[in-house]
């Protein structure tokens, strides 16, 4: 785990100390005993010297303990700092793509409350056993000490106290592996549940979702399961540990009546055994617990083992400022799995339009997100400004682009606020430009607060629509050499659709603008048209009447949308 040395040693340290006076009381239970059997001195001191001894000890034990908790506290909240520090910086290294799986929930709920839980492993945990161990080796050496034939009795035991600890802290990791897949699969159904509650309800599913019930049938019988597993854990260590103390005092016992161990240092002993054995039973206990804690340290690992995409330590320089080029790029999303794109070639010159046209599952948007360096190539070479994307440092690459895809998240924040993040020391007049091209101006107008209205989170409090227009906006204002747009206008009506065009226009007056769209006008007043096939392959490229002149598919999909163009609702005759 992580913690600064100069803060966990010294918790190290008094948890140790507290397990040595925890085990020199114990032990001193012996003499203690026996002096008061004899009424003789033991070691030096009557039993009076023992009282005193004791009542020493628990004033030390009370101050190392006080000293050890708030030790361990410091750790615990020192661990928080740090381990909330080290996230923050491991996600923000992490490729774009690495955001596309659902994160949001599993994140929120680490840096949250399962890092509390975390924590309290230094807080309430790591401290104690540390103690209890040191008890019990202080013990052991005390009684070794003090009768040899003792102290091997309770050597003997502690092996047994180690395999019922391995075995218990096996069956806690076999019950976790039974369960946890479902629960993962059953969190990930609820939120399919809540989130599609319009189809559902559209197709009559809202109240029995048969997805999300398998899913929670299968959880519960996975649970009961792991339960089981759990519960023979804890059977099994409290049988053994009752095993171990019936064993002691037989044979202790035993040693009595045999004459090897006179009856009341035997009866001190049995005492002193049974201390000894809670002590074992309680860092079972504490090892099954820090067992219980597995999962949450090995999401945090999950999540501070990722692999950030290497960048260079310096940002390279850029030959053809404002071109993109894709030299043979193949792509998969997972090894073994079909490839989306196939040596993939073409070139964008700085300044022009470039429009990306193909079926459905062609790669148009993976090449959009190659070229932002959302992931990296399986071969070939995506370059930005004539430099590799790889040989390029995040921060440089962003510099040269502005992206506006279907997806667009907007920040709980004013509406005027949420544009100005394209360029954060821009001055007013030049926000509301941005925004009155791209048809911004329209809905702030609109809105109660006007500029200063909040869109909430992720831009609900807008249409789908009304979300594409700020980021084409954030665009605009941003003036990075190069604009990507994915289906910008896909959530546009006609009317609005004419707003995204006039900026479209504007941005490629000083921009390079690369394009996927199925719009007639958009897709006609490209300089260029990339056509790919469903296969994942550049099909063809040129202009829009070398294109057409050539045929093809590109040819076959501008007739069908020339057709859609002229579909009109009519009313049927009864």
């Amino acid at each position: 785990m992580i913690s600064r040395p100069e803060a966990i040693t010294p918790a190290i340290f008094a948890a140790a100390l507290c397990g040595v006076v925890e085990g020199i009381a114990l032990a001193a239970l012996l003499p203690a005993v026996s002096s008061l059997a004899s009424g003789a001195p033991v070691w030096g001191l009557d039993l009076a010297g023992w009282l005193i001894v004791f009542a020493a000890l628990a004033a030390l034990s009370f101050g190392l303990n006080y000293w050890q908790a708030k030790r361990a506290y410091g750790v615990a909240l020192d661990f928080l700092e740090s381990i909330h520090r080290l996230i923050g910086d491991q996600v923000a290294k992490q490729p774009l793509g690495w955001f596309a799986r659902p994160l949001a929930g599993k994140l929120s709920r680490m840096v949250s409350n399962e890092l509390m839980q975390a924590g309290e492993i230094y807080a309430h945990m790591f401290g104690p056993l540390i103690t209890k161990i040191t008890s019990v080796v202080a013990v052991v050496l005390a009684a070794w000490f003090w009768n040899p034939l003792l102290g091997l009795i309770l050597t003997a035991s502690i092996p047994v106290f180690i395999v019922i600890t391995l075995v218990s802290s096996a069956l806690m990791r076999r019950g976790r592996r039974v369960h946890e897949p479902e629960e993962v699969n059953l969190a990930g159904r609820i939120i399919e549940f809540a989130q599609c509650q319009g189809a559902l309800r559209s197709c009559g599913q809202s109240d029995h979702f048969a997805p999300l019930e398998n899913a929670l049938g299968r959880s519960s019988r996975a649970k009961k399961q792991s339960l089981w597993s759990e519960i023979i854990g804890f059977l099994l260590s409290g049988m053994v540990t009752q095993a171990v103390i019936v064993a002691l005092i037989t044979v202790t016992g035993t040693l009595a009546v045999a004459g090897t161990l006179a009856p009341i240092p035997a009866l001190a002993f049995i005492g002193l055994a049974l201390r000894f054995t809670s002590t074992l039973s309680a860092i079972t206990e504490g090892a099954m617990g820090l067992e219980s804690r597995r999962p949450l340290l090995d999401a945090l690992e999950g999540v501070l083992t990722s692999d950030p995409l290497p960048e260079p330590p310096a940002p390279g320089e850029l030959s053809a400022p404002g071109t993109i080029e894709l030299d043979r790029v193949s792509f998969s999303y997972a090894p073994g799995t079909k490839p989306v794109l196939r040596e993939v070639s073409f070139s964008v010159p700085a300044g022009s339009m470039v429009a990306l046209v193909g079926p459905s599952g062609s790669g148009k948007t993976t090449i959009a997100r190659l070229i932002s360096r959302f992931y990296d190539a399986d071969a070939g070479t995506v370059r930005v400004g004539g430099l590799p994307v790889r040989e390029q440092t995040g921060e440089q690459l962003m510099g040269q682009l502005s992206m506006v895809f279907q997806d667009v998240y907007l920040f709980d924040e004013s509406l005027e606020a949420n544009i100005a993040i394209g360029r954060p020391e821009a001055t007013q007049e030049e926000i509301r430009e941005a925004a009155d091209l791209a048809g911004v101006t329209e809905i702030a107008e609109r809105l109660p607060d006007g500029w200063n209205s909040r869109v909430g989170e992720g831009g609900r409090a807008l249409s789908g629509g009304e979300r594409q227009r700020v980021a084409i906006a954030r665009a605009l204002l941003k003036r990075s050499p190069i604009v990507l747009l994915d289906e910008a206008t896909s959530a546009l009506d006609v009317e609005n659709e004419a707003h995204i065009v006039a900026a479209v226009e504007r941005l490629r007056t000083t921009a390079t603008v690369l394009i996927i769209a199925h719009r007639l006008d958009t897709i006609a007043k490209a300089d260029r048209i990339i056509a790919l096939d469903e296969h994942g392959g550049v099909e063809a490229q040129g202009t829009h009447e070398e294109l057409l002149a050539q045929g093809g598919t590109y040819a076959r999909f501008w007739d069908r949308l020339q057709e859609a163009q002229g579909w009109r609702i009519t009313e049927v005759a009864p």
